[in-house]
């Protein structure tokens, strides 16, 4: 398939034209499904800064409205099509969250679990604020970036001597911006990137991809990448991004 493009499609369309064992990483960040949680419309707190204009639905996008068991259905095969496509050394990095709805948390290891991938490592994204203001529970600042890889085998990694975060803890605050409610900041993908020890002939995968910034860094290393993203007027907010380098979302 053509290479250094993001498909105007759902990530499963994408994959499914992909051989086995043809992408070195994914990195991605899928809808964390706010709005359908537990089969309902989340209803937000007085206090809660995030709103319904932040996320960009599109018509045709109805990622986050999906009933729970629908959405972690899905989230399963995806993960499992990302185990096909995926090279036997490489690695998946998986960001999500822990959702909370009528009281009650609900965290992703329940459904990566439940998938053909091998769970290596837990990452802690501290964003060090929140969007979620409401007084009856501790603010939630941190997300969680989940390494999977396809085997139990040593992957294509090497821990980079000029990181910026070597532990576990990554302290990155987002800064705010009008073109797309949740980009990763730059430097969430170049952390991982940098760490590839053999990086010839190299693909980067993310099928979520937003505005493209997994796919704008892994242009920047001289990596091959493919996205998937279905809302189109983030795939032009892509191309502007490295065509004029005019855009910088962080």
């Amino acid at each position: 398939m053509e290479l250094n493009k993001i498909y105007n499609e759902d990530c499963l369309e994408t994959m499914a034209r992909m051989p086995n064992n043809f992408v070195d990483v994914i990195i991605t960040s899928p809808p964390y499904n706010k709005a359908g949680y537990e089969g309902k419309i989340r209803k937000r707190h007085k206090n809660d800064t995030w709103k319904s204009r932040n996320i960009d639905y599109n018509d045709n996008s109805n990622n986050d409205f999906m009933n729970e068991l629908e959405y972690q259905d899905k989230q399963i095969k995806v993960l499992n099509e990302m185990q096909r496509v995926l090279k036997d050394n490489g690695s998946v990095f998986y960001n999500h969250k822990i959702r909370v709805a009528n009281h009650k948390a609900s965290h992703p290891i329940e459904w990566i679990l439940k998938s053909n991938l091998n769970f290596r490592q837990q990452i802690i994204w501290n964003r060090k604020g929140s969007p979620a203001l409401s007084p009856i529970r501790y603010f939630p600042t941190t997300e969680l970036i989940f390494w999977l890889t396809k085997t139990n085998i040593q992957p294509n990694f090497i821990r980079h001597k000029n990181l910026h975060f070597s532990g576990e803890v990554w302290d990155i605050t987002p800064k705010p911006n009008k073109l797309h409610p949740a980009p990763f900041p730059e430097i969430l993908p170049d952390n991982i990137l940098k760490c590839i020890q053999d990086k010839k002939d190299i693909i980067v995968y993310d099928p979520y991809s937003g505005t493209g910034t997994t796919c704008k860094v892994a242009n920047d290393y001289g990596f091959n990448f493919i996205g998937s993203e279905i809302v189109t007027s983030y795939i032009d907010i892509f191309y502007d991004r490295i065509n004029t380098k005019q855009i910088n979302l962080f």
